[in-house]
């Protein structure tokens, strides 16, 4: 009898303890203290930028004497994650809008380092007019010429 008594309270005792550490936890939890909430905050996500090349180019550009080639090589940036799939599909839309751009120039306009930056502008531009044009998602941040050679 005297270990039916014993095991009785040990199972009374473990229900009284497991009830207590229960009812603490929701007490602790209800009273929600500010440093519980801040240890369980998380970082905001910076979103990161990733960049999108596209297939080189090689396009006439007409000259005072006779035709020179641009081979460009560019890449997009964009913190938009789902951008590749936009790319794809609106790839020869873009394709031909740079190509329009860059045959329209001359040989002295291009072969200029101090017209990069403009260059780079004028290409966002055109890219993300046909993009909003054709109702494609046109969240592109720049236009980085990653190889550019004129002959």
């Amino acid at each position: 009898m005297a270990s039916a008594k014993s095991k009785f309270f040990k199972v009374l005792g473990f229900l009284f303890l497991i009830s207590a550490w229960t009812g603490g936890v929701l007490w602790a939890d209800w009273q929600s203290p500010k440093w519980v909430e801040e240890f369980l905050a998380e970082e905001p996500v910076v979103p990161v930028a990733k960049f999108y090349p596209l297939d080189k180019f090689i396009i006439s550009i007409p000259g005072d004497k006779y035709p020179h080639y641009l081979l460009l090589e560019l890449a997009l940036k964009s913190n938009n994650p789902k951008l590749k799939s936009v790319l794809d599909e609106a790839d020869p839309l873009i394709r031909n809008s740079l190509m329009k751009m860059f045959s329209r120039k001359s040989f002295e306009q291009l072969n200029s380092t101090e017209q990069l930056d403009s260059l780079q502008n004028e290409a966002l531009m055109h890219i993300v007019k046909v993009l909003v044009e054709h109702k494609f998602p046109s969240d592109i941040d720049e236009v980085l010429f990653t190889r550019m050679v004129i002959q």
